[in-house]
Formats: structure tokens, C-alpha cells, sequence
């Protein structure tokens, strides 16, 4: 269990609190929340909720399986010599050697250093995962320990939304002053949100190619296999 796992449920309070009050009460008109809301799409509780949902070690168990196979792969051996001549040995010959350099035979374009690269891959992506996760926690701890989460819950009709805190509060005492401290808190958790989205979106381009498909490279047109062929067996 990291840090996240651990702060999310202490955080949840104060969070709904948080989303209450931005969807029914707003913010200042000038205030960062607002373009960050636009750019991440999601509510600051909403955003926290999806990286405590992210699982590095899920990520990590694929990737050691991939590159499993990919030693699998890089070990795998497929005989190129037989023990006969003729048109269907030269065949199976140009067929074998093209299907050991499909599994291993190029260090950038064979089966292996694929699944070599789609490990190293998802590798990266459960680094980004633990880093986004670990940068969301200590946001959240320096959240939970500021000014305005002890604003935003000694005003407990703020939670409530707008009927709560017109029937109880009116828009005077310190409502207003709760509803900036919780902008501030969302502009915080949506700020940390979003440096991650960029740096997951910034994964994707550079591991493109070594992504993509590998098709399989049949061997060059033979002439074709006669039945009334000799075949010659050595022994």
C-alpha cells in the first residue's frame, strides 16, 4: 500500500466537498480552477479516484510476462538444414530461415525485440503510473494540512451546496471565503492531475514504432514443388 492508497480515503471528505461547491456555488471568475477544469475534464474527487484506480504492479506483472516471451522467443530454434535435396528442400530451407529471422533474426524487426520493446513499454508506463500516484499523494498531504481544507470544513454547509448554504448561511459569513479555499484546493489536485496526463501522453509517440505490428516477411518467390520431384535422402 503506498502513500495515495493511504491518503485517498482521508482526502474523500474533503474532496466531496470540494466538487459540491465548485458544481453548485462556482468560484471567482478569474480563478485558475476554471481552465483547469476545462483542460483535465474531470472534477478534482474524480481525479484522484482515477490514479488510486491505476495499478503499477498489474503493469509490471506484463511486462515480466512479455519479456518472458521475448527470451522464449530469442531462444527459439528452427532447423534450416535437412537431411534431403530437391525443390521441396530448398523450400522448406527458405521457409525456415525466413521464420527464425521473423522470431529472432533481426535485432529490430523480429518477434523477439518486439515484445522486448512492448516490455520496456509498459515498463515506462508503470513508472509514469507510480510517479503520477506518488506526485497526486504529496499533493494531497500538503491539501489535507493547509489553510483552506481547515476553511473549507469548518463551513459544513459548503458540502451541502447551494440550497444548504442559502437556507443556512446566506451567501455572507464565511461562505465566500470557503468557496475561494475550495477552488484553491481544486486548482491544486487538477494542477498535479494534469502535469500527468501530459507526461502519460508524452509515453505514447516516442514508442510508436516499436508498437506497431510486426508482419511476418515470407521467404522470396521459389519455383514451385513438382509432385514428380526426386527427394534424396542423406543418411
Amino acid at each position: 500500500m503506498d502513500a495515495l492508497a493511504r491518503l485517498a480515503p482521508v482526502a474523500r471528505p474533503l474532496l466531496h466537498d470540494v466538487d459540491n461547491a465548485l458544481a453548485t456555488l462556482g468560484a471567482p471568475a478569474e480563478h485558475r480552477v476554471w481552465g483547469l477544469l476545462r483542460r483535465v475534464g474531470t472534477t478534482p474527487a474524480d481525479a484522484v479516484t482515477f490514479f488510486v484506480n491505476l495499478d503499477p504492479d498489474r503493469l509490471r506483472a506484463a511486462r515480466d510476462a512479455l519479456r518472458d516471451w521475448a527470451r522464449a522467443y530469442g531462444r527459439a530454434t528452427v532447423p534450416t538444414n535437412v537431411p534431403w535435396e530437391g525443390s521441396t528442400a530448398q523450400l522448406y530451407a527458405a521457409s525456415a530461415t525466413a521464420l527464425s529471422r521473423h522470431l529472432h533474426g533481426d535485432p529490430d524487426e523480429s518477434m523477439a525485440s518486439r515484445l522486448g520493446a512492448n516490455a520496456s513499454y509498459v515498463d515506462s508506463v508503470a513508472e509514469w503510473v507510480q510517479r503520477s500516484r506518488d506526485q497526486v499523494a504529496r499533493t494531497l498531504a500538503q491539501v489535507l494540512t493547509s489553510s483552506q481544507a481547515v476553511t473549507v470544513r469548518s463551513a459544513p454547509t459548503l458540502g451541502g451546496g447551494f440550497v444548504d448554504v442559502m437556507g443556512n448561511d446566506g451567501l455572507g459569513g464565511g461562505i465566500a471565503q470557503a468557496v475561494v479555499a475550495a477552488a484553491d484546493i481544486g486548482a491544486a489536485v487538477l494542477g498535479v492531475a494534469e502535469d500527468a496526463m501530459v507526461a502519460g501522453r508524452d509515453l505514447s509517440p516516442t514508442a510508436a514504432p516499436a508498437l506497431a505490428e510486426l508482419s511476418y516477411r515470407p521467404p522470396a518467390q521459389l519455383d514451385p514443388v513438382h509432385h514428380e520431384a526426386t527427394i534424396r535422402l542423406q543418411h
